[in-house]
């Protein structure tokens, strides 16, 4: 199966990871973790969108049940920690020792009392989270648990079973153990079961990840996202929202074959690029297999997302903006004709040159996109004419972002409707700053 296709250009399009450019992030609204190793769990999650839909689907099952049933497990991070040094030490037991009290006793006195610290609260650490492990997978219908939970319960319950004093402690938990238990249970942990428990520790951790993601779905209300398995590509989201906004407007889009180029028109300011970035996001975090900001989503699976939002000129290279931009058309041109199963968004196609050149370059671009029915593009445009003359265009969706004028003011409803919009609001602007109003009394002044 090939891996999902997403470059550093729509990461950062989508904000997805932190940046110095910019305070929030999409990780940052899902990381809910309690420990250091669930939140490299989870970024290392979300740094691999999957294309195969058994592990999408498994994973969107693993949070739903723990939503569904309400699960969850109240992880230590100090505790995690301080058993992954306890297991990292290198004074590891080659064979269980006899129990000698008195020799025991003298280890204790004439060793280095940190490390016999280290060892006594080491294996402690280890009993407790048994316990805890225990007491949650108690709680599982193990038949209908997903997979990673059904490992969890056999390997907490296959340990308990192998080792009687492992048991025996599940069943009283002391709160502490003597001294001379010290050295069998420091064996068993750090030898007999040591890679059974460094293996509970990992799905600790991956619990920890997707326990983090069902809180997301709960406290922001997202939805999971249904699969389409047609062979006729297929995207309906309805109710798309995005996370940075405090109250945000919901909005639907939708793509299918006959209908592979959805054109937004819409002042600016009328919130264009926050939609694509909330329709991209939906998309990304669906081939997670995570939750979506909508109300629901249907979608098919795609092999990559790619996206120009917030194209930098490249100084460095001496390139323009506008060479940039084209650099990133031929880079999507060789995407989409090599796989023919990509999301492609752009906003403001070509707003890095003169408006002639953008309008031919627009038009005959789109139409070329049009023509890819596998593939589907979002595009938003300042060029207004370009979408009017793509209007007999039968795979093209025109949508715009209304802008109403209210006591001469305008109002952004950032409400996706359908067609064209030709509302322009560039010298509204410059005139309610004042500019004019600047520049005639300077005029009169120098008279």
């Amino acid at each position: 199966m090939v891996p999902f296709d997403i470059d550093n250009q729509t990461l950062n399009d989508l904000e997805i990871f932190e940046s110095a450019a910019s305070e929030k992030c999409i990780f940052s609204f899902f990381d809910f973790s309690s420990t250091i190793g669930g939140k490299e769990k989870l970024r290392s999650l979300f740094n691999h969108p999957q294309t195969d839909i058994q592990i999408i689907e498994e994973r969107k099952n693993l949070i739903q049940y723990l939503l569904k049933y309400n699960k969850t497990i109240a992880f230590d991070k100090e505790s995690l920690d301080f058993i992954e040094f306890y297991l990292r030490q290198n004074d590891k037991p080659n064979q269980p020792a006899a129990i000698d009290i008195i020799g025991v006793t003298s280890r204790f006195f004439f060793k280095n009392n940190q490390q016999q610290y280290l060892r006594q609260r080491g294996a402690q650490e280890v009993l407790k989270l048994i316990h805890l492990l225990y007491d949650f997978c108690s709680e599982l219908i193990i038949e209908n648990a997903p997979e990673l939970l059904k490992s969890l319960h056999n390997k907490v319950h296959g340990m308990i079973e192998r080792q009687a004093d492992i048991k025996h402690h599940n069943q009283i938990r002391p709160h502490t153990f003597k001294l001379f238990d010290l050295e069998k249970y420091d064996f068993i942990i750090r030898n007999s079961e040591v890679t059974e428990i460094k293996e509970l520790l990992g799905i600790c951790y991956s619990l920890d990840a997707y326990l983090s993601v069902a809180k997301s779905a709960r406290t922001y209300g997202l939805s999971f996202p249904v699969f389409n398995s047609s062979k006729e590509r297929s995207i309906v989201i309805k109710g798309v929202f995005h996370l940075f906004v405090k109250h945000p407007i919901p909005n639907n889009i939708d793509f299918s074959t006959d209908k592979n180029v959805c054109f937004i028109t819409g002042v600016n300011m009328a919130g264009k690029s926050t939609l694509l970035k909330s329709i991209a996001i939906s998309i990304y975090l669906a081939h997670l297999g995570f939750p979506v900001p909508a109300e629901s989503m249907e979608t098919s699976i795609f092999d990559g997302l790619i996206t120009t939002i917030n194209l930098s000129d490249n100084l460095n290279q001496g390139y323009s903006h506008f060479y940039n931009e084209v650099l990133r058309v031929k880079q999507v041109a060789q995407k989409v004709t090599t796989s023919n199963n990509m999301v492609v968004i752009f906003d403001e196609l070509f707003r890095g040159t003169n408006v002639k050149d953008a309008y031919d370059a627009s038009l005959s671009i789109i139409t070329a996109f049009s023509q890819i029915r596998g593939s589907f593009f979002v595009i938003s445009t300042h060029i207004v004419e370009v979408a009017k003359e793509l209007n007999d265009n039968s795979n093209i969706n025109f949508r715009f972002l209304e802008t109403r004028i209210i006591d001469g003011k305008p109002m952004f409803t950032h409400e996706l409707k359908e067609g064209i919009t030709d509302e322009r609001m560039g010298m509204w602007i410059i005139e309610n700053e004042g500019i004019m109003e600047i520049l005639n009394n300077m005029t009169h002044c120098n008279k």
